[in-house]
C-alpha cells in the first residue's frame, strides 16, 4: 500500500457528478453503485464511510481506482472534494 493516497478529480458533463480518481484500491468488484445513503449505509465499508463522512454526497458509484461522485443540490464541490479526500486518507493510512 502506498504511504500516499493522491486524488485527483474530472468534471463530468453532468454538473452534479464529478469523478474522483485515487492511487488507492477502492474495490475489488467491477463497479458498486450506491444510489442513496440507505444505499451505501448498507454497502460496502468505503461506501459506509463516505455516505457518513461526506454531507452532502447523494450517490456514488466506485470501480476499483475511481470515485463517481454525485452530490446534493447546491453543495459546493469543493467542500465535498476536500472531505472526501480527507475521508480517504484517514480510511487508507
Amino acid at each position: 500500500m502506498s504511504e500516499y493516497v493522491t486524488i485527483d478529480t474530472r468534471a463530468t458533463s453532468n454538473p452534479d457528478v464529478i469523478e474522483i480518481i485515487t492511487n488507492m484500491t477502492l474495490t475489488d468488484s467491477a463497479e458498486e453503485v450506491y444510489r442513496s445513503f440507505e444505499d451505501g449505509d448498507q454497502g460496502s465499508p468505503i461506501a459506509q464511510m463516505l455516505f457518513n463522512a461526506v454531507p452532502g454526497l447523494a450517490g456514488l458509484v466506485i470501480t476499483p481506482n475511481t470515485l463517481a461522485v454525485i452530490r446534493k443540490p447546491d453543495v459546493p464541490w469543493e467542500t465535498i472534494v476536500d472531505d472526501v479526500r480527507d475521508a480517504l486518507r484517514d480510511f487508507f493510512l
